[in-house]
Protein backbone atom coordinates (compact mmCIF):
# COMPACT_ATOMS: atom_id res chain seq x y z
CA UNK A 1 0.00 0.00 0.00
CA UNK A 2 1.32 3.51 -0.87
CA UNK A 3 2.52 6.02 2.34
CA UNK A 4 1.18 8.96 2.76
CA UNK A 5 3.50 11.75 2.91
CA UNK A 6 3.53 13.84 6.10
CA UNK A 7 4.62 16.64 6.98
CA UNK A 8 4.89 18.71 10.06
CA UNK A 9 5.25 22.49 11.48
CA UNK A 10 5.84 22.05 15.35
CA UNK A 11 6.36 24.72 17.51
CA UNK A 12 7.58 24.66 20.95
CA UNK A 13 8.27 20.93 21.42
CA UNK A 14 11.46 19.44 22.90
CA UNK A 15 12.99 16.67 20.91
CA UNK A 16 11.24 14.38 23.62
CA UNK A 17 7.91 15.69 22.77
CA UNK A 18 8.70 15.43 18.70
CA UNK A 19 9.99 11.96 18.62
CA UNK A 20 6.60 10.88 21.17
CA UNK A 21 4.23 12.76 18.48
CA UNK A 22 6.33 11.22 15.22
CA UNK A 23 5.50 8.15 16.51
CA UNK A 24 2.25 8.35 17.54
CA UNK A 25 1.39 9.52 13.95
CA UNK A 26 3.29 6.38 12.48
CA UNK A 27 1.44 4.50 14.58
CA UNK A 28 -1.72 5.96 13.73
CA UNK A 29 -0.57 6.34 9.77
CA UNK A 30 2.00 4.24 8.58
CA UNK A 31 2.26 1.07 10.31
CA UNK A 32 0.44 -1.64 8.32
CA UNK A 33 -2.16 -2.20 11.27
CA UNK A 34 -2.79 1.28 11.40
CA UNK A 35 -5.63 3.31 12.78
CA UNK A 36 -6.04 4.36 9.11
CA UNK A 37 -4.87 1.32 6.89
CA UNK A 38 -8.86 0.83 5.94
CA UNK A 39 -9.13 4.13 5.58
CA UNK A 40 -6.19 4.58 3.42
CA UNK A 41 -7.10 1.38 1.54
CA UNK A 42 -10.52 2.88 0.74
CA UNK A 43 -8.94 6.05 -0.97
CA UNK A 44 -6.49 4.58 -2.82
CA UNK A 45 -8.99 1.69 -3.97
CA UNK A 46 -11.19 4.22 -5.24
CA UNK A 47 -9.41 7.19 -6.47
CA UNK A 48 -5.67 5.01 -7.71
CA UNK A 49 -3.06 6.41 -7.37
CA UNK A 50 -3.08 9.84 -6.22
CA UNK A 51 -0.68 11.52 -3.25
CA UNK A 52 -2.28 11.85 0.34
CA UNK A 53 -0.50 14.70 2.19
CA UNK A 54 -1.21 14.49 6.04
CA UNK A 55 -0.04 18.07 7.47
CA UNK A 56 0.61 18.26 11.23
CA UNK A 57 0.58 21.52 13.25
CA UNK A 58 1.37 21.34 16.75
CA UNK A 59 2.53 24.15 19.24
CA UNK A 60 3.15 23.65 23.34
CA UNK A 61 1.67 25.76 25.37
CA UNK A 62 1.11 26.28 29.04
CA UNK A 63 -0.18 23.48 30.18
CA UNK A 64 -1.12 21.16 26.82
CA UNK A 65 -0.77 21.51 23.11
CA UNK A 66 -3.05 23.17 20.37
CA UNK A 67 -3.02 20.93 17.18
CA UNK A 68 -4.63 21.19 13.34
CA UNK A 69 -3.83 18.49 11.89
CA UNK A 70 -5.43 18.47 7.90
CA UNK A 71 -5.66 15.20 6.01
CA UNK A 72 -5.39 16.18 2.16
CA UNK A 73 -6.24 13.58 -0.92
CA UNK A 74 -7.90 14.00 -4.70
CA UNK A 75 -8.60 17.95 -3.95
CA UNK A 76 -10.08 17.54 -0.63
CA UNK A 77 -8.93 18.40 2.96
CA UNK A 78 -9.80 17.35 5.81
CA UNK A 79 -9.14 19.19 8.85
CA UNK A 80 -8.87 18.89 12.81
CA UNK A 81 -8.52 22.33 14.78
CA UNK A 82 -8.31 21.67 18.09
CA UNK A 83 -6.61 24.28 21.25
CA UNK A 84 -5.60 22.63 24.64
CA UNK A 85 -5.58 19.28 24.84
CA UNK A 86 -3.50 18.23 27.97
CA UNK A 87 -1.86 15.44 26.52
CA UNK A 88 -0.54 14.75 23.12
CA UNK A 89 -1.35 11.03 22.66
CA UNK A 90 -5.11 12.00 23.22
CA UNK A 91 -4.40 15.23 20.88
CA UNK A 92 -3.35 12.66 17.87
CA UNK A 93 -5.47 9.88 17.98
CA UNK A 94 -8.83 11.56 18.40
CA UNK A 95 -7.32 13.75 14.90
CA UNK A 96 -6.92 10.14 13.06
CA UNK A 97 -10.42 8.77 14.70
CA UNK A 98 -11.97 11.76 13.75
CA UNK A 99 -10.54 11.33 10.21
CA UNK A 100 -11.18 8.11 9.74
CA UNK A 101 -14.88 8.31 10.13
CA UNK A 102 -15.13 10.75 8.17
CA UNK A 103 -13.07 9.01 5.35
CA UNK A 104 -15.04 5.58 5.61
CA UNK A 105 -18.57 7.72 5.66
CA UNK A 106 -17.81 8.67 2.42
Amino acid sequence: MQKPNVVYKLDWLTEVMTNELKGLVEKNLLKEDAKMSSSLKKIYAKWGDIQVVVKVLVEKVADGYNGNFKFEFDGEVLEYDRKWFEILSDLVNHAFDNFKQRILAK
